[in-house]
């Protein structure tokens, strides 16, 4: 009988239809490199010319040549010619997923959408917290194959995942709290679970424990402002920090226009968050353990609200522009998350936090 691989995913993504007359197709233009399969590349040697467009990456890959203008040269009215003759089977898997993140790890498959794609963006960061919903995989997703794989997770552990990080998820949906306020809880509850990691207790009934504790209203009422009042922001630290990490990733330091305020884009702040946990398998993305992970995902929210504020941002059309952006240097390379995680490397805990969340 064959194992039944389940798949945790936002449920935005069922109501997501590619539509290149919204965007102009851009996943179809500036030069992207779309790798073709060996299989996908057997298809298009039965058709007229097709292959002609493709160059050779290795004996098993290919990806298709962009023409002068750096647009595929199958797009057409901002539409495949190929999937409009042929079919969708004969699109390559890149093109027939994207902008669908998969990764996959032991039987279990995490699916989110790539802010990358301005339909997708919109979707994902409407005013309605993200819902997440658990089912089997279906038969396409399987044939489309993985994105990414995650390695190095110990078999016990894979079953948890989706939960650690459902959990997560509810902590950054608490919108009595801001944004810092919620991430503070977050790396105390890494740090927890952290330690039942180290100590052998990590398991499905002290998980349960945990999520039951976090949810009810008087962790809320009575450890919150504790968690909260431990935390003193060390405003000199986090401005000389910011300062290197952005010279670092961006060739220059990001300075924040004077009075612009990220304050009313709290909700699309939120789901971009939410969903980075899902797209980019948060708290598991590098090595290093929870604590480190965490460092990587607070250091990418306040790299992303420097961006907003360096940008001057004030309306939701350039918040998307800027989301997008950050989204292309996080997905499209492992260095830009690689060269985060060594430049927080070195902190533990509190340090982080004072350095970087305001209470």
């Amino acid at each position: 009988m064959t194992e039944k691989i389940w798949c945790l995913k936002p449920q935005y993504v069922n109501e997501f239809k590619c539509d290149g007359s919204k965007c102009g197709a851009l996943c179809c233009r500036n030069d992207w490199r779309i790798y073709v399969d060996a299989e996908t590349y057997e298809k298009y040697s039965t058709l007229r010319g097709v292959i002609e467009h493709l160059r050779t990456e290795t004996d098993y890959k290919y990806s298709i040549m962009f023409n002068d203008k750096k647009v595929c040269p199958f797009l057409e009215d901002n539409l495949c010619r190929l999937q409009r003759e042929h079919g969708e089977d004969y699109l390559s898997p890149v093109c027939a997923s994207y902008p669908r993140i998969t990764t996959r790890f032991d039987n279990f498959i995490e699916l989110a959408l790539s802010p990358t794609c301005p339909v997708a963006a919109e979707f994902l960061l409407a005013n309605a917290p993200l819902t997440f919903e658990v089912v089997e995989a279906d038969e396409k997703l399987l044939r489309l194959g993985a994105n990414n794989i995650l390695r190095g997770i110990p078999n016990d552990f894979a079953p948890m995942i989706f939960d650690v990080q459902l959990i997560m998820i509810s902590i950054l949906q608490e919108r009595r709290l801001t944004i810092n306020q919620r991430l503070i809880i977050l790396g105390f509850l890494l740090d927890k679970l952290e330690e039942l990691i180290a100590s052998d207790r990590f398991n499905s009934a002290s998980l349960e424990n945990l999520a039951t504790v976090y949810a009810s209203e008087s962790f809320m009422v009575k450890q919150v402002p504790l968690m909260l009042a431990s935390i003193r922001f060390n405003a000199v630290a986090h401005e000389s920090f910011m300062r290197t990490v952005t010279t670092e990733l961006f060739d220059e330091p990001l300075i924040p226009c004077e009075k612009t305020s990220v304050n009313k884009f709290t909700v699309p702040i939120e789901n971009f968050l939410v969903n980075e946990i899902i797209l980019n398998v948060f708290p598991w993305r590098v090595n290093g353990g929870l604590i480190q992970n965490f460092a990587v995902f607070v250091t990418l929210y306040k790299i992303f609200e420097r961006m907003l504020m360096s940008n001057g941002v004030q309306s939701i059309e350039e918040f998307l522009n800027v989301a997008s952006d950050l989204s292309h240097k996080i997905n499209h390379s492992d260095n830009f998350i690689l060269q985060i995680a060594t430049l927080v490397s070195a902190d533990d805990l509190l340090t982080l936090m004072e350095k970087l969340l305001r209470v």
